[in-house]
């Protein structure tokens, strides 16, 4: 339980510095939308990474592998929220506010849970040294 009270912890905190890199690109540097918006997505999610490496799973496996099974899954249940997202809007006729709070908990439960047990296992456990 706590280790899904980090994870949530460290969501809070990765977007919300993304949301700031954000504002602070176009407002103070004077960059297009565009740019900041991936300059912020890619602060947040190197803060995420780090911070969910470290804090909320205390991975002492190698990063460099354990990133790009971490950036496989930010993409594999990003479009799992637009897949849930679309459906509930499009085909259920959900008012887009809620379908916007359900594909968020899609995204929040499914990263957790192959984080958990995909990107950050103690990989010599699972048998892959």
């Amino acid at each position: 339980m706590m280790q899904l009270l980090r994870y949530g912890l460290v969501g809070v905190l990765n977007t919300g510095l993304g949301y700031a890199v954000i504002f602070l690109s176009m407002g103070v540097l004077d960059w297009r939308p565009v740019p900041s918006n991936i300059a912020g997505y890619a602060v947040g999610l190197i803060v995420s990474f780090l911070l969910n490496k470290n804090f909320t799973f205390r991975s002492r496996g190698p990063a460099r592998g354990e990133l790009k099974r971490f950036l496989l899954i930010f993409g594999l249940a990003y479009l799992a929220n637009l897949g849930v997202l679309v459906l509930l809007v499009n085909v259920m006729d959900v008012p887009a506010g809620w379908a916007q709070v359900v594909a968020g908990v899609v995204y929040f439960a499914l990263s957790f849970v192959l984080n958990k047990f995909y990107v950050f296992a103690d990989r010599a456990q699972a048998g892959h040294v």
